[in-house]
């Protein structure tokens, strides 16, 4: 049986934006990333388009305070479920990239 394309997943099957009281779909992950570790787990939010500037930000300002550098705080676009794990590569269209 041929995957379900991710644009037909269901509102229920994706998450929603990582800032409080909001409801809207994520549409982007934002990650700090870094030469030695591609993800933190407290450096990775999904979010919706209202409020990317506002967790690009706050990434930004997170990543400053961590000991790991070089890293960049790293944009990508999605339509299905950010999940992200060992077993499969994440896959996602980068936006941008911001060096801290």
């Amino acid at each position: 049986m041929p995957p379900i394309h991710p644009a037909y997943h269901s509102p229920a099957d994706r998450l929603t934006c990582s800032t409080a009281r909001c409801g809207r779909l994520s549409c982007f992950q934002v990650r700090v990333e870094t030469a030695t570790v591609s993800a933190d787990r407290g450096g990775e939010r999904g979010c919706c388009g209202a409020h990317l500037g506002d967790v690009v930000h706050e990434l930004a300002l997170w990543a400053r305070g961590q000991p790991r550098r070089p890293a960049r705080v790293v944009v990508y676009a999605m339509t299905d479920d950010p999940s992200s794990n060992g077993a499969v590569p994440f896959d996602r269209l980068v936006l941008g990239t911001i060096s801290v």
